[in-house]
Order: structure tokens, then C-alpha cells, then sequence
């Protein structure tokens, strides 16, 4: 296993799969999945941030080598995504179960009123399937990107289902993140998650074309929008986990 400066790593099983789990910090837990193609520097920067806030960091190793600089290619890594496939024959995340397994662990370890998830790019769907486990009441999707649709999330429809109810019934708030102009996300994918949320979906989208909110392009943005959207996401997971 290659370590990560400043992480604990460990090897978690669970429903069919053994993956590199890097953890770092105390406090209540979130789980940090990194974007297509892989757990780069940027990604590891934003563990350690969250993490110095207070927050036990659980970064899984989904695919590839972590802090490796791969550059943005997400949509040129099909091989990559077919082992978590988004849907499988049985209409499930297999992906998605790993991760709740995970969570349901992360929970155990930290206590707490609960867990946070922070999905991107591609795994920004499964912050909203990791709600199928009652532990998960933070749920953060930065530029969820789906090859379905412009407004497809992407999950199967009992997830999304679930994912409604809790948050009506629960009145579990859902963030949000994007670029204005973002490609891979677009703003009929948000206008999805404000029918479905109604005013417990939390938007911050910020000026420009770019992708990656809280990794490659973070430095992109201008200083008044970096400190927007540290600060929607840290006041988040306050409030929501503490």
C-alpha cells in the first residue's frame, strides 16, 4: 500500500471489494471520494484542510495511485469506471455499497450524530446514494457529472427515492457545488436536485467554465469566491455534524 504523508492507511473489505482507505484527524467523520481519474495531490490538500478543521477524513482509494498527477481526463478513463460501474444487472451501485460499508464503519469508529459524505465529479452522485444508510446526514456533491443527461444524476431510482424521503422527512439539507459554465455539470443537473430537495438544496455556483470546485481549479477562482466556497462548505459540515 503507498502511503500518504500525514494519513493513516488501511485496507477496508467489504461487499465484494478490498480498497486502500487513507484516514487522517478526529471529530466526526466524512468521506472524501475523489474525482475520475484518481486521488491527486489536490484531492489529498483537501482531506488535510477538512481534516485540520476537526473532521476525521476517511479518503478511499477507489482506482489509481494516490498523489499522482494525472491532469483533468475524466471522460477518457472508461476502463477505470467499469469496475464501479454506476449501475450493475442487479440495478445497484456496487460502488455505492462499498461505500455505505464504509461509512457504517467510519460511524462506529467516530461517533457522533453522524456522517458526512463530499462525492466529485463522478462520485458526486454517491454522496446522495450513501443516504440509504441512516448514518449519512451530510451529503456534499461538487460538480456531480453523469454521462446519462444534462440532468440525470445518475443513480438508480429507489437511491434518489430514498434520498428525497430522508431529506423531506429528516430535513436533511443537500450542498451543492459548481462552476457556472462547467461542461460535465450543468445547470439542469442542479434544477434535478431543486425539484427533488425543494429549498433544502443548497446551490453555491461560482463564475466560470472550469470543473473542479474544490480541487484543480480552486486556485482558479478569484480570492472572494475561494473564500465562498470554503465557507459554505465548512459552515455545512458544522452544522451539520457537530
Amino acid at each position: 500500500m503507498i502511503p500518504v504523508e500525514g494519513f493513516e492507511a488501511f485496507t477496508f473489505e467489504a461487499e465484494g471489494f478490498s480498497k486502500p482507505v487513507y484516514r487522517r484527524g478526529e471529530g466526526p467523520a466524512v468521506v472524501l471520494i475523489h474525482e475520475l481519474p484518481g486521488m491527486m495531490p489536490e484531492c489529498v490538500d483537501l482531506g488535510r484542510c477538512i481534516a485540520d478543521r476537526g473532521y476525521a477524513v476517511y479518503m478511499p482509494l477507489l482506482f489509481g495511485e494516490p498523489m499522482k498527477e494525472y491532469g483533468f481526463t475524466p471522460l477518457l478513463w472508461p476502463c477505470v469506471w467499469r469496475e464501479f460501474s454506476v449501475l450493475s444487472r442487479r440495478g445497484r451501485s456496487p460502488a455505492a455499497d462499498w461505500l455505505r460499508a464504509l461509512a457504517r464503519r467510519a460511524f462506529a469508529e467516530r461517533g457522533g450524530k453522524g456522517v458526512g459524505a463530499l462525492g466529485m465529479c463522478f462520485t458526486g452522485r454517491f454522496a446522495l446514494s450513501m443516504m440509504m444508510d441512516a448514518p449519512l446526514i451530510a451529503p456534499v456533491l461538487s460538480q456531480p457529472s453523469s454521462s446519462w443527461s444534462r440532468a440525470a444524476m445518475g443513480i438508480p431510482a429507489p437511491e434518489w427515492d430514498n434520498a428525497v424521503k430522508r431529506s423531506r422527512e429528516e430535513n436533511i439539507p443537500v450542498l451543492g457545488l459548481r462552476f457556472e459554465g462547467d461542461p460535465l455539470c450543468r445547470r439542469e443537473r442542479f434544477e434535478t436536485m431543486k425539484e427533488g430537495f425543494g429549498e433544502r438544496f443548497r446551490e453555491v455556483v461560482v463564475a466560470g467554465d472550469k470543473h473542479s470546485v474544490l480541487t484543480l481549479n480552486f486556485n482558479d477562482m478569484t480570492e472572494a469566491d475561494r473564500a465562498r466556497v470554503w465557507g459554505e462548505l465548512t459552515r455545512f459540515l458544522d452544522e451539520r455534524l457537530r
